[in-house]
């Protein structure tokens, strides 16, 4: 199991979270926490890990349906979280990312607003480690 084969199964259960109850997607929250634990690179797995964490975050979120805005932001999140490229090409994909969900913010009910933003906290701590592992 590769980054790429674990991404792609995260994606296809993402990408249907809005067709299910949260408990339809307990057996494949599992499966993903085995494939993650089966990846050899360090950064890869931490990556899926937060990935299935952020997962299991939207899916907490049943009570109420996510707007379109948060799905937006999450989505966003995801893409710029990839732990693919060289670290140039990563810090260039996370700043992207960070724009993004500010746009989002800025157009989301104000409400959200600050939940949307607050994404982009995790988004600058990984800068700053990517930062940081190239000396």
């Amino acid at each position: 199991m590769d980054y790429d084969q674990f991404n792609a199964k995260y994606r296809q259960i993402f990408d249907s979270v809005e067709s299910q109850p949260s408990a339809y997607f307990a057996p494949d929250i599992a499966r993903l926490k085995l494939l993650a634990a089966e990846l050899e690179d360090v950064h890869e797995r931490t990556e899926a890990e937060n990935l299935i964490a952020d997962l299991e975050g939207v899916l907490e979120y049943e009570a109420e349906p996510l707007s379109p805005a948060m799905v937006e932001a999450v989505r966003a999140h995801a893409r710029a979280d990839a732990a693919t490229g060289t670290p140039a090409e990563r810090i260039a994909r996370l700043e992207a990312g960070m724009a993004e969900i500010a746009r989002i913010a800025a157009t989301a009910e104000p409400a959200e607003q600050a939940s949307i933003l607050e994404m982009n906290d995790s988004l600058h701590m990984l800068i700053g480690a990517v930062r940081s592992d190239l000396g």
